[in-house]
């Protein structure tokens, strides 16, 4: 994923060196338009993208920004936006439901079963880009319709909020389907620095709020609707990579990875649950406006 949009903002950006270096004829580098400046607003849905990124609901983006023709085909410009996704529990679903075993003690096989009620997690990105945009056709004063493409490389102070729950440990010796032999044998606190074996085994800090500043890159199709005139408004959709950052995936957990010989086993491995720390896809949906001048 990441070195697809990174192919395709090179591509982009190969295009636009080259339009910018023809001569007079058909994008008519040198003529301007009336109104060549113009600061633009937009906002609308976003949503993750791609297998075991986040266990979140549709969120929200927003951006600011300034834009400059600097002729017929090639407008640039730096832009403030805010994408942010919340955590949502109906997302993790079964995720956060483990179970250990077969285990054996004194010639008895039980299973060892952990399920973790989850909250908090919430990711925000605020970010600093800069916008280059290519129109397909050259926009003339006239023009009624434009179709162009976008890439968008940025810098981003990512948030994640602290992520917090309660672990209710369970035990099975009889049928793991029958919810009836589950017995519950206790309740912890599933936070930064809680003991889960004695001495040895913690709830990792790495769930406490984490802010960091790294980069990535939006690319993109548009459609605008009179964009030489004072007002003007547009639709695009912008697929986005953000270098990686902390978020919650309970999906990439999995009871494989605790199957042991006795519960310690089984619990290992788990200090991190929920978060992980990897690149971050995202696909946005944006309705704008544009003052023109």
């Amino acid at each position: 994923m990441k070195k697809s949009l990174c192919l395709v903002g090179l591509l982009i950006t190969g295009v636009v060196f080259q339009a910018t270096a023809q001569d007079e004829g058909v994008i008519a580098k040198k003529e301007r338009i009336d109104r060549s400046k113009g600061i633009f607003i937009d906002i609308g849905p976003s949503w993750t993208l791609g297998k075991n990124i986040g266990d979140y609901k549709a969120g929200a983006n927003f951006e600011i920004g300034f834009q400059q023709r600097l002729n017929r085909v090639l407008t640039i410009g730096p832009s403030i936006s805010y994408l942010s996704f919340d955590y949502d529990p109906k997302e993790t679903g079964l995720n956060n439901a483990f179970i250990g075993g077969p285990y054996q003690d004194q010639g008895v096989t039980y299973y060892d079963g952990l399920y973790i009620d989850l909250k908090g997690g919430d990711l925000s990105l605020l970010s600093l880009a800069m916008n280059v945009k290519l129109n397909f056709i050259p926009v003339r004063d006239n023009s009624i319709i434009s179709v162009y493409a976008f890439a968008k490389p940025f810098i981003t102070y990512a948030t994640r909020t602290e992520v917090t729950g309660t672990a209710t440990v369970l035990q099975n010796a009889g049928d793991i389907e029958n919810g009836d032999d589950w017995q519950t044998l206790g309740e912890v606190p599933w936070e930064p620095g809680t003991e889960l074996i004695e001495d040895e085994v913690y709830v990792s800090d790495e769930l406490k709020e984490q802010s960091q500043v790294t980069g990535g890159i939006f690319v993109g199709p548009g459609i605008e609707l009179f964009p030489a005139r004072k007002f003007t408004a547009f639709l695009q959709v912008s697929i986005g990579y953000t270098f990686p950052v902390s978020f919650v995936s309970t999906e990439s957990y999995n009871d494989n990875q605790y199957y042991g010989t006795d519960f310690e086993s089984f619990i290992r491995g788990m200090e991190k649950y929920p978060v992980k720390k990897e690149g971050f896809p995202s696909v946005n949906l944006q309705l704008g406006v544009s003052y023109n001048f």
